[in-house]
């Protein structure tokens, strides 16, 4: 965090990011938040987040009961939309971030995987506060940043799809030098 904050402050005239928020696949062990914590300098501006990609929800659409049918609602023919939260508690929500786009597709349904229920990803917060809607949109927002496919998505943020590419990438490599390096090297 220490090394991490201060490139970025060589590079924006020393200036300090309002707010920060750190993706991990793993949880949170306490010495990682204290570290992070004394890291920055404001804890006010610090998010520590664990995105968990495999749980056992699941999210369907139930249509509005028609009339005539009875009061019940039936499963409709595509899935929940893509953007759908649900917050289990203070520090979890369930985000979906596959489903339906009816935006994409002029009005008309449109899932990018084509059948299936999609899956949502567990967002637990272990620093930071407040509501999780503006983190759920960054997380949406970050799944379409990869530039690098024409799909209008991905599954994961590219915070932590970049990150598991670089990763392989740095596991191969006979040795590092604890230099910093231009990220299009690992692309």
């Amino acid at each position: 965090m220490v090394r991490s904050l201060a490139l970025y402050q060589r590079r924006q005239s020393g200036r300090v990011p309002k707010h920060v928020v750190v993706h991990k696949s793993t949880e949170y062990k306490p010495d990682e938040v204290e570290g992070c914590f004394e890291a920055w300098p404001s804890p006010e501006g610090l998010e520590l987040v664990q995105v968990q990609q495999h749980v056992s929800w699941r999210g369907v659409h139930i249509e509005a009961p028609r009339e005539g049918f009875g009061s019940k609602g039936a499963p409709g023919p595509y899935p929940c939309q893509r953007g759908s939260y649900l917050q289990l508690g203070g520090r979890e929500v369930l985000l979906w971030t596959q489903g339906n786009m009816p935006d994409v597709a002029g009005g008309r349904n449109f899932y990018k995987e084509g059948k299936g229920i999609p899956q949502p990803l567990l967002l637990v917060r272990f620093a930071g506060h407040g509501p999780w809607h503006d983190g759920c949109l960054h997380v949406l927002g970050l799944t379409k940043m990869d530039w690098n496919n024409d799909g209008p998505y991905d599954l994961l943020p590219v915070t932590m799809g970049y990150a598991q590419v670089l990763a392989r990438t740095v596991k191969r490599m006979p040795s590092l030098a604890p230099r910093p390096y231009q990220f299009r090297f690992f692309m």
